[in-house]
């Protein structure tokens, strides 16, 4: 997200400002190369006294960072934010910012390989559920019928990578290509984006969560079976070009992905991430081992045991990650036969879909 592309008044460029001058007033105010790992986990441990939607609580209007945190240091106020809110929105921001100029500056993540431990304080976020057998065959199913591009393939790409869905979003034709006779993926931290009006073309950063998210991940084999990769490759620009009409195309999908899910009968902690979550414990189940699974889901890795030598997949674990057995309670056989051409030129019509019938 940027200024000159949203305007100053953007909602979300609000709560970044917010988030970064929150981490300024805990850690300092310092140049990039002057920070360490040690200052994240600072900022942790202080920012668990900050009240959840400061913002729209007038009592606090006009006071500083500091002061907040001070007033809620007994939790009087207000409980501690969840965690899930601390490491995937206000850390996460934080290290997307650091890392913001680094090719034009010539300087090191600070950040990278930083753990973090959270104080108990912070409260635990509802735990999503794997998507039942039931939901998942109805998702592939109804995505296919829908003639969208994004409801067909997303849940499957995120299925059979484990990426998450604001990657595969960024996914280009480009971006694929053969290694060690299997074929992988691999977006770039930053991707030139046309205007669909205009036909401006700008420079935009991919939202990445981790430096393994940069990572090529393995495709798997029945992708190319369905003629998915190959269709994939002749792509100009980006796969799910529908989803960059918008603002947002990683907020926008996650939105329109989670309606999707929810019409074919998901329910509670079964969200879109879940596809994902599915696609890692299927990895656990065959007995692939942790460095594996992390690196093909773009997780960070683990101790400095995980982090030594190459940051990438083997030729032997792309092979095994390429050809893993398939859910036999899952019907795959909906992607054969799918006229990919005309799932892109669909469009999503306006109005609120029925919900499926279960069974």
């Amino acid at each position: 997200m940027r200024i000159a592309k949203d305007g100053e008044d953007h909602a979300d460029i609000q709560i970044l400002r917010l988030r970064r001058q929150t981490f300024i007033d805990v850690a300092g105010d310092r140049t990039p190369d002057e920070y360490f790992p040690s200052d994240l986990q600072t900022y942790v441990n202080k920012m668990q006294f900050w009240p959840a939607n400061v913002t729209k609580r007038a009592d606090m209007a006009g006071q500083s960072t500091l002061e907040i945190l001070e007033r809620n240091g007994d939790f009087s106020i207000a409980p501690a934010m969840a965690k899930k809110t601390m490491a995937d929105g206000y850390l996460a921001n934080i290290k997307t910012m650091m890392r913001h100029r680094m090719q034009d500056l010539k300087y090191h993540d600070p950040f990278y390989g930083a753990k973090v431990s959270f104080p108990k304080a912070y409260r635990p976020s509802k735990p999503r559920e794997g998507i039942s057998i039931e939901v998942t065959n109805r998702v592939f199913a109804t995505g296919v019928k829908s003639n969208l591009l994004d409801e067909a393939m997303l849940p499957l790409l995120a299925k059979l990578t484990s990426r998450r869905l604001g990657l595969l979003t960024y996914l280009q034709g480009s971006d694929i290509r053969q290694k060690d006779g299997v074929w992988v993926a691999q977006t770039n931290g930053i991707v030139e984006v046309e205007d669909p009006e205009t036909k401006k073309k700008t420079w935009k950063r991919v939202p990445v969560k981790t430096g393994e998210s940069m990572t090529f991940y393995v495709l798997h084999n029945y992708l190319e079976e369905i003629g998915f990769i190959s269709w994939m490759r002749k792509q100009n620009g980006f796969v799910f070009k529908e989803a960059h009409n918008h603002p947002d195309p990683s907020k926008y999908m996650s939105k329109t992905m989670q309606n999707h899910l929810k019409r074919c009968g998901a329910k509670g902690g079964e969200v879109f991430h879940s596809l994902r979550g599915d696609g890692i414990d299927g990895m656990r189940r065959q007995k692939v081992d942790n460095r594996t699974r992390r690196l093909q889901a773009g997780h960070e890795l683990g101790d400095e045991h995980e982090r030594y030598g190459f940051r990438a997949l083997s030729a032997e674990e792309c092979e095994r990650l390429a050809n893993l057995p398939l859910e036999r309670e899952i019907d795959w056989s909906v992607f054969k036969g799918l006229d990919f051409d005309a799932l892109a030129r669909g469009r999503r019509s306006r109005g609120r879909r029925p919900k499926m019938m279960e069974g």
